[in-house]
């Protein structure tokens, strides 16, 4: 596999009906997804497999798992969300959240 250099812009596209997830890479391994929330949106706190690095790249919002209830994050803050803990996010700004979801 060759090295990359991804432009997150080309991922930055919005729904009005939901959360989008624009996925930018896929390797043999992990995967990395681009979320695109608009103001008020959000992604209710589930389980997977796979522990996910969140990168918060535009806005602010609250990380939501059941044991800590709602943190607040921003583009100064990076999630750490092992595999089988619950955790979502929820835009409850009025401008849109952007973060890299990094599945490893």
């Amino acid at each position: 596999m060759k090295n990359l250099v991804l432009d997150v812009e080309k991922f930055r596209k919005f729904s009005d009906e939901k959360p989008n997830k624009e996925t930018m890479w896929t390797g043999n391994t992990s995967r990395i997804n681009i979320m695109n929330l608009k103001p008020g949106q959000e992604i209710k706190p589930h389980v997977h497999d796979g522990d996910h690095i969140w990168i918060i790249l535009e806005g602010s919002g609250e990380f939501l798992s059941s044991e800590g209830g709602a943190q607040a994050i921003d583009s100064s803050r990076v999630v750490v969300a092992p595999s089988g803990e619950a955790h979502g996010v929820r835009n409850n700004t009025d401008e849109n959240l952007v973060f890299a979801s990094i599945t490893v």
